[in-house]
This record gives C-alpha cells, sequence and structure tokens, in this order.
C-alpha cells in the first residue's frame, strides 16, 4: 500500500467507516480499527487482533467509484 492510501484508509477507520485490508504476506483479510505510526491496528477475520505494517497490506473491498486512483 502507497502511504496516501495509508493515510485514507487511517481517515475512514478514524471516521468510524469499515475498511477492510489484506496482508500480502500471510494472506490475512481484517477489519482496520486504528492506525499508529506507520502500522495498522487490525480485527482480523479469525478473531485476532493485528498489527501490522502498512507497506505489506493492500486495500479491499473499494470500487473505483470510492477510489478513482485504483
Amino acid at each position: 500500500m502507497e502511504k496516501d492510501r495509508f493515510d485514507f484508509v487511517c481517515l475512514e477507520s478514524e471516521s468510524g467507516r469499515d475498511v477492510f485490508v489484506r496482508n500480502s504476506v500471510s494472506g490475512e483479510e481484517g477489519r482496520v480499527t486504528s492506525c499508529a505510526a506507520d502500522h495498522l491496528m487490525v480485527d482480523a477475520a479469525a478473531g485476532e487482533r493485528r498489527c501490522w505494517d502498512f507497506h505489506g497490506c493492500e486495500e479491499v473491498g473499494r470500487s473505483k467509484d470510492e477510489w478513482p486512483r485504483r
């Protein structure tokens, strides 16, 4: 994920919107609950809380209308 996408995901999450990301290393997906420094705090699908570096993540579930630069 690029830095501008990370910033966007954080803003969306802070606004109370559900934002989902996938960890490209583990393949896990989860809902972003907060951001800190260069990391996403994520509630993973398996129920665990994870902390992922944004460089190894990608946003999932957004259409081109919602994020036209995708």
